[in-house]
């Protein structure tokens, strides 16, 4: 955490004693909330939470977007920050722990929409160019997992303390022709996306 000042590690330290004191559900919460423009360090510290949950860890793996952070295993020396350092430390555990069952709470819901199942099966391609590559691509990865709904909602914002918050809670405008018509263009193009998944993915 060489790369944190002083009031940054002090916010964090913060953060994470709070989250410690509120559970896995929040910790969830906070995941969906981060903005990974800010040092990763806090989402290192909940996916190795031996309560973390399985949708939690895998919210975070697929938000780092693991397909950049592919290579064979101990390919590189790197200096330890924050970031892309930290970002392919975060991927490769989480996807280890996942292949040998090591995440056992399994509590909140997470289904993978269209785009992170086309994310799987690139990295799954890409994984089987390497020979030994860093993340272990299984399909429990993409698998999905029935549970409770839990979201970075209105009441969570109001317990959050406002100086730990990464992102901020805002109401969209409602729906007009415009965001209408660009939202069934969005449609078109992921039901082409999901037509070219492999069937066992379509029909997950």
């Amino acid at each position: 955490m060489d790369d944190l000042d002083l009031d940054e590690k002090t916010r964090l330290d913060t953060t994470i004693a709070w989250l410690k004191n509120n559970g896995p559900d929040d910790w969830h919460r906070a995941a969906l909330d981060f903005n990974w423009n800010a040092p990763l360090y806090l989402l290192d510290w909940i996916v190795r939470q031996p309560d973390c949950d399985i949708a939690t860890a895998l919210t975070i793996f697929w938000k780092g977007e693991p397909e950049f952070f592919l290579e064979e295993e101990g390919s590189k020396e790197r200096k330890p920050n924050g970031f892309s350092y930290l970002n392919r430390k975060i991927c490769a555990g989480i996807a280890q722990r996942v292949a040998t069952g090591a995440y056992t709470r399994s509590q909140i819901a997470f289904t993978p929409d269209t785009w992170t199942k086309k994310a799987f099966v690139d990295l799954a391609a890409a994984a089987k160019d390497l020979s030994n590559p860093n993340i272990h691509v299984v399909p429990d990865l993409i698998r999905k997992r029935r549970g409770r709904n839990v979201e970075a909602d209105a009441a969570f914002y109001r317990r959050y303390p406002e100086d730990f918050h990464h992102s901020v809670l805002i109401d969209l405008p409602g729906d007009t022709p415009r965001s209408l018509a660009l939202m069934e263009k969005v449609a078109r193009v992921e039901e082409t996306v999901r037509r070219k998944l492999p069937f066992w993915l379509r029909r997950r």
